[in-house]
């Protein structure tokens, strides 16, 4: 009966152990699982949107307030910049029209001053009508059929009658009257601005003496018979020009 006591003894506390364990390791998991409600968890869900939502955008809308303010701010710049360039341009308007205006008085000036000096030039006439004979050549020689050799030649030869009139080029003054082997008697007449011509080929009795004032068209003298160094050119009158002392052609420098 002792024996049969013990054991039953023994068999209820374990029952009682093992009871008592159980309900504690159940009331330990209910209070670590949180208790929530299907509502609860709803406005959790919302409120972690909503949370979200705002962080998400919050990067995106401080980037939107700096664009806008740099383009407002670069606006600014550009109105600035119009307005000092339309302040600007009435300047350089004006600039540019001073300078075109000066430009222009320039020019005005020097074809002013052309104008003058090509009044002031003479205007050389054929001292009489007829052929070239032999004509001018300063840069390369050509045929001299009295010498019969090649040679350059620095006036013109015009081909003529015994006694016919040798008459003045252009206004001027007579420098000299001279006679050589080659070109018989010569009459040089000095015109304005460095210009003077020459009349060979004449006969002695020139109407005209050393330091006269003659006319354009005026008579000075006479044709000759051509010397031995021309003769091959028969009658004739040697013309020629010369600017500064330098013979240019005379056919160059005639307006008729």
């Amino acid at each position: 009966m002792n024996k049969n006591y013990y054991r039953i003894l023994w068999g209820c506390l374990a029952v009682v152990v093992i009871a008592g364990g159980i309900y504690y390791f159940a009331g330990r998991n209910r209070n670590t699982e949180p208790s929530t409600t299907p509502s609860q968890t709803t406005e959790q869900a919302r409120h972690q949107t909503a949370h979200q939502v705002i962080v998400n955008n919050t990067p995106a809308l401080e980037e939107a307030v700096a664009q806008r303010e740099a383009e407002i701010l670069e606006e600014a710049q550009q109105q600035t910049a119009d307005v000092s360039t339309q302040q600007t341009e009435p300047l350089q308007t004006a600039d540019t029209t001073q300078q075109q205006n000066t430009e222009q008085n320039v020019t005005q000036q020097q074809n002013t001053e052309q104008a003058g000096i090509f009044e002031n030039e003479p205007l050389f006439a054929m001292p009489l009508a007829g052929n070239i004979v032999m004509d001018y050549s300063a840069d390369h020689a050509i045929y001299d059929a009295t010498l019969d050799q090649y040679r350059t030649n620095d006036h013109i030869s015009i081909g003529a009658k015994k006694g016919e009139a040798v008459k003045a080029s252009e206004d001027g003054t007579v420098e000299s009257i001279k006679t050589d082997d080659e070109r018989g008697i010569t009459v040089v007449i000095n015109h304005d601005n460095g210009w003077q011509t020459t009349y060979s080929q004449l006969q002695e009795d020139v109407v005209v003496k050393e330091g006269d004032k003659v006319k354009k068209g005026q008579e000075i003298g006479f044709v000759a018979e051509p010397t031995k160094y021309s003769v091959a050119l028969g009658e004739h009158v040697d013309f020629s020009i010369a600017k500064d002392g330098i013979k240019v052609d005379p056919k160059s420098n005639v307006t008729e």
